[in-house]
Parts: C-alpha cells; structure tokens; sequence
C-alpha cells in the first residue's frame, strides 16, 4: 500500500511540473509577438489611420496644419482598447527618426494609454490656451532620454496630446489647428 501511495505522489508531482511547464511556455508565446514587434502587450500596430477610426467607429483628431519637416503618412498607428481606448500616430522627420507623436484618447477625457504614449519626467510646465479651455505645454524627457517639447488639451471630451522635436511655435501652430473631420 505504501508503494502504491509513492507511486500517486509521483504522478502527481509529475502532472504538476508538466501542467506548470504548460502554463509557462503558453504565457511567454502569448507576450512573444508584442516583445518582436518592440511594443507593450495588447498593443495593435495598425496599417493606417483608416484602420484605426475603422476600429474606433469615430473618425480621428488631425491637424490642419502639417510642417514639411515630417513625413506624412505616419511611420506607425498603434492602438489599444479600453475606457478610453486611445490611438498614437508616430512621425518621422524628413531626415529619419521619430521626430512626432500625436496621441488621443477615443470615447472620453481620460488619461491616454501609456501603453501608446509613454509618460515623460516633466522638466517644466506652462498653461497654454487651445481646445476647450486650458492645455499645457510642458518640456519632458522622453523614454528614450531626449528633451522633448509637448502639448496637452482636450477638445470635444477627448484627451489629445503632441509630443515632438521640433519647434514649440510649429508644436502649438499644429494642436491649435487640430481638427475631426466628419461626425
């Protein structure tokens, strides 16, 4: 009886190795493709601005006012769901290299998802008057290291931020032409 006792604590201790070994490699092929693709999980790298107002089911926030200091169309969409889902378009300069990221949240005023818009340390910080009342334009580092100027506001109950390299006029010129086409 004893035997058989050693034999069941054996197959149990078994199972439990296989089912953890399981349950391990099937967590790190669920993180696999977000850590190839160099971005937070559940982030989606969309194709385009219309996949991503496709997604969302509203159009998006864009300037009007576009320097030719960055390339257009944007070198990456990313996305990611939630209450308040939120979209990042991200810049390259004429020269290569991110040079902009324009961020918005779609569905409310909330923060925008770090997940698409990393937070900055804030070096300085001044109120700045664009969209529906008092934005900020604040000097931060990025997580990359780099000085960066960006400016924060909301319009129509959606949080919308810009955060480039470029010059402070060319960064307020763009948030205050900032637009939604359509409904």
């Amino acid at each position: 009886m004893a035997r058989s006792g050693i034999e069941i604590a054996k197959a149990l201790v078994t199972l439990g190795l296989v089912l953890g070994a399981t349950v391990v490699t099937l967590s790190g092929l669920d993180h696999l493709p977000a850590w190839l693709q160099g971005q937070p999980r559940g982030v989606r790298r969309l194709a385009s601005i219309e996949e991503a107002e496709r997604r969302l089911k509203a159009r998006l926030f864009l300037p009007a006012y576009f320097p030719d200091t960055l390339r257009w169309p944007p070198s990456a969409v990313r996305y990611v769901g939630g209450d308040p889902s939120s979209v990042a378009l991200l810049f390259d300069g004429s020269s290569g290299g991110l040079e902009l990221v324009f961020a918005q949240t779609a569905g409310g005023s909330g923060p925008i998802s770090p997940r698409v818009f990393p937070e900055a340390s804030v070096l300085q910080r001044f109120p700045l008057a664009v969209g529906e009342g008092e934005g900020w334009l604040e000097r931060v580092v990025g997580d990359d290291g780099a000085v960066w100027n960006e400016v924060t506001w909301l319009q129509r109950g959606e949080r919308l931020a810009l955060r480039g390299k470029g010059s402070v006029e060319q960064l307020i010129r763009m948030a205050r032409s900032t637009r939604r086409e359509g409904p």
